[in-house]
């Protein structure tokens, strides 16, 4: 039963990892494309808009699959400015 578990636990580990790997390979490939194509047609074409705003999702979704162990930027102010009338915490 031990193995199968520490087996089934590695199993997951290496699907992350590949999935880490294929979402950052994905990242990398729509950024060439997207330089390319602003490249080829200059900032104001359809195809080049559409290729950043795929470039924008990959990202969004790789932030999204990161630990929420980082600090948003507002607990980062938070913490810089304690005082800051922003910083209270209101009990509702």
């Amino acid at each position: 039963m031990v193995h199968t578990t520490e087996k089934l636990v590695t199993t997951r580990s290496i699907s992350r990892s590949e999935s880490k790997k294929s979402s950052e390979t994905s990242l990398q490939a729509a950024l060439e494309h997207a330089r390319r194509l602003t490249q080829m047609y200059g900032i104001e074409a359809t195809e080049v808009a559409v290729a950043w705003e795929t470039v924008e999702e990959l990202i969004t979704a790789n932030f999204r699959r990161q630990p929420e162990s980082f600090p948003s930027a507002f607990e980062l102010y938070c913490a810089l400015y304690p005082d800051a009338p922003e910083s209270r915490i209101y009990d509702v």
